[in-house]
């Protein structure tokens, strides 16, 4: 097929796409609401903070979070402005795989298999639904890697710097531009470097230095307190489980993101393997045209998910395997031309063949199993809590609750966007804070409620203000008020 060809279905896969997803409609991770609460508070004039008056990092991506600020200031609703921009972004990197695969060398069909495979996986279009930067950071990332590989430094530079300001692991790409450019260094033109170096100190180095004023620190309070549970042994296994269940049945989840067979996770696996273990075998000969395909298809990912599993429970939260789908999206169609020896039909058969298993789980399964939308459910225990600022909610998650509570002041006991309840226990941190509402789900908060019913003081300062059941799922959201609230 022409290039011309090739365009207008990564167009018109790209656009009924997005039509599917509006069609669908938004659908919120929780950790969705705690940038969204940063950005409206910057378009309100409160500044770049999740609770008015404290200066505390809780967002791991600002650039995203000030992106939104921008249609919050002019009052476009947040989730319309992060469900265009994520459909847009991936369209983008979906001719961005077109193009990088043509860069690399692989001809044939290849090439268009990659970027509509890639639009086709339904894990990732729930993802740009969710209204986190997955989508953007996914485009920045591959923007980095295609300039790379296609020596276009400057421009590398530039997307390397907002993949950094978007996720903190962008920073591996920051990482490897200098050895790209040693490696490359026989057809570095003159000013290359010079460019790189401004380009990313003109890039970075403002927020940096925002960061310091403002809270003291670059690294996120998120992060930090992320941290905390890194050494948890059975947490760091859960990780690992996740990471190999990942290649075999689809990523973790639940509800929209069921694991399911139907969408041939092992076939896929299997084929990206055997396209990673080819660009492997070529590097190992020191084949040049090798080792170039291998670091712009392989570092990048192999690095990223060693990191992710080896980081506590990192792999408890679904937009951190976004990542991961534009490079098995590519390396799928190498494997089958390797396998099947042909760059033409076969790939189309194949790919043809995966996109249809992606749409018949996302019919059969994963579509079915999303009934239980559970951030409504903290939408429902919050609605009853004023909106004023003096208001203190406790929450052990804090997004939906925060944002639907907003202005009022949230306490998360975990201590994402609260650095004074890390490594303290909930019930310890409620009894020396004594907030005026505390907003739970019974599931994930069985030991807090435990700890509390035992502790008499909780049943002389607090009452059940209001309990929602959770209709699919043996659940229920409550709010418990400070005794003579309104």
């Amino acid at each position: 097929m022409s290039s011309r060809g090739s365009v207008f279905l990564i167009l018109f896969a790209a656009l009924a796409r997005s039509v599917l997803a509006f069609f669908l409609g938004f659908r919120a991770l929780d950790d969705t609401f705690i940038t969204f609460r940063y950005s409206l508070n910057l378009a309100s004039g409160y500044g770049f903070v999740y609770n008015v008056g404290e200066r505390v990092l809780g967002t791991t991506t600002p650039l995203w979070g000030l992106i939104l600020g921008v249609f919050s200031a002019v009052d476009i609703p947040l989730e319309h402005a992060a469900l265009s921009i994520a459909l847009m972004s991936d369209a983008a990197s979906a001719f961005l795989i077109f193009r990088l695969l043509g860069v690399l060398g692989f001809g044939g069909a290849i090439p268009l298999a990659g970027a509509m495979l890639f639009l086709s996986i339904f894990d990732y279009l729930s993802l740009a639904r969710s209204g986190m930067e997955s989508s953007f950071f996914v485009f920045v990332v591959l923007g980095a890697i295609e300039a790379m590989s296609a020596r276009r430094f400057v421009i590398a530079a530039v997307f390397a710097s907002l993949a950094v300001l978007t996720r903190p692991e962008g920073a591996l790409l920051l990482a490897v531009l200098p050895v790209v450019l040693w490696y490359c260094r026989g057809g570095v033109r003159k000013g290359d470097v010079t460019g790189v170096v401004v380009a990313v100190t003109a890039m970075t180095v403002p927020w940096v230095a925002y960061a310091f004023q403002t809270y003291g620190s670059v690294v996120p309070q998120s992060i930090t307190a992320k941290a905390a549970t890194a050494s948890d042994v059975s947490l760091a296994q859960f990780s690992w489980n996740n990471t190999a269940l990942f290649f075999i049945k689809g990523q973790y989840g639940g509800e929209i993101f069921t694991r399911t067979y139907i969408q041939l996770t092992p076939v896929m696996t299997l084929l990206a393997a055997a396209g990673a273990a080819t660009l492997i075998a070529g590097t190992l000969r020191r084949c040049p045209a090798a080792i170039t395909q291998s670091a712009a298809l392989l570092a990048f990912p192999g690095v990223y998910m060693v990191a992710m599993s080896t980081s506590g429970a990192f792999t408890f939260y679904p937009w951190y395997y976004a990542p991961v789908y534009p490079f098995l999206a590519m390396l799928i169609p190498v494997g089958v031309g390797v396998l099947l020896r042909s760059t033409g039909a076969p790939v189309v058969s194949v790919t043809a063949i995966l996109m249809a298993a992606q749409l018949a789980a996302a019919t059969l399964v994963k579509l079915p199993a999303d009934k239980s939308f559970w951030v409504d459910g903290y939408f429902k225990a919050a609605d009853d809590v004023p909106r004023e600022p003096q208001v203190t909610v406790a929450a052990l998650e804090i997004g939906a609750v925060g944002w639907r509570v907003w202005p009022a002041t949230v306490l998360d006991m975990v201590g994402l966007v609260t650095p004074e309840a890390v490594a303290i226990a909930p019930e310890r941190y409620m009894k020396l804070k004594r907030p005026d509402y505390l907003i739970v789900r019974t599931d994930n908060a069985a030991d807090l409620l435990r700890a509390l019913a035992h502790d008499q003081w909780f049943g002389d300062t607090y009452e059940l203000a209001a309990a929602h059941r959770d209709p699919f799922v043996d659940r229920e959201f409550r709010t418990y008020k400070k005794k003579g609230e309104k």
